[in-house]
């Protein structure tokens, strides 16, 4: 991989910002990247409890500035103690940009 490429994946992440009051989750997926884009980003919730399992999943296109913690989406849950989530997150340019990042929890 050329340098400059490994520099700019190395300083590009996404990270979760997870609120939770009582039985309600709040998570809001943010990105940092090394270079601005216009990026596609795509976030699959699947939720499996006594229920069954739900899977939702959101795509759009965003414009993220360079160096800047940008927040991606919010979600709010309410999970009982038998469910679980796993949250994915992935944010491309179509091109030599592609992060992905999961997470997941149990109430």
């Amino acid at each position: 991989m050329h340098p400059l490429l490994l520099l700019a994946a190395l300083s590009s992440q996404i990270t979760f910002d997870t609120i939770q009051n009582g039985d309600i989750y709040t998570i809001t997926p943010q990105v940092t990247l090394a270079q601005s884009c216009v990026c596609q980003v795509q976030i699959s919730a699947v939720r499996t409890g006594n229920g069954g399992q739900s899977t939702s999943v959101q795509r759009h296109t965003v414009t993220i500035p360079a160096h800047q913690l940008t927040a991606l989406s919010r979600l709010r849950m309410t999970l009982s103690p038998q469910d679980n989530v796993s949250i994915t997150v992935t944010v491309t340019d179509g091109q030599s940009l592609r992060l992905s990042q999961q997470w997941g929890g149990t109430s």
